[in-house]
């Protein structure tokens, strides 16, 4: 089986020059106008700039090499990691989607879309390897948060614990 590593950066840095490289020559095919399409444009905007923000600022939590679970020192479980675990991926994801919506570019959506795949494959391949280097806290970690889509009800019960905290 391949490292993640290795899919990573086929996935993340392949799969996004890919995603770009196709939206912009097609921009403008999306079959929506109007309106809605100015909607979407900034939908779209909007998820591509906060995606990148979050995600860089998740990437700048880990050391300089961290292509292995040794190379990290420690199991990340807190912040972001406490509602997936795997936010920098999700937010890989939602800039990958977003970048056609703000083209407005048919083919880049199918390719942004058709790379969700990839991505799943990444997240088990990645899991597989933490498993067998955290064991048992991976295990467990595993049972009580999700891989990529965080739970809301959980994100709304901890905003509301930190609001109750800071009155």
């Amino acid at each position: 089986m391949a490292s993640s590593t290795k899919v990573r950066k086929l996935v993340a840095g392949l799969g996004t020059a890919l995603v770009i490289a196709l939206s912009f020559p097609t921009a403008g095919t999306l079959p929506v106008s109007g309106v809605p399409r100015i909607v979407l444009s900034a939908l779209g905007s909007a998820t591509l700039y906060v995606s990148v923000a979050l995600g860089s600022a998740i990437h700048r939590s880990y050391p300089e090499k961290h292509d292995k679970p040794l190379d990290t020192g420690r199991l990340f479980t807190e912040g972001p990691y406490e509602l997936c675990r795997h936010p920098f991926y999700l937010f890989m994801i939602l800039a990958q989607l977003s970048i056609p919506l703000v083209l407005g570019s048919a083919p880049g959506l199918v390719l942004a879309t058709g790379l969700l795949p990839a991505w799943l494959l990444l997240v088990r391949i990645e899991e597989r390897e933490l498993l067998e280097y955290w064991g048992e806290a991976y295990q467990e970690y595993m049972r009580r948060t999700p891989a990529l889509i965080p739970d809301i009800r959980r994100l709304m019960k901890q905003c509301k614990a930190n609001q109750q905290a800071s009155s």
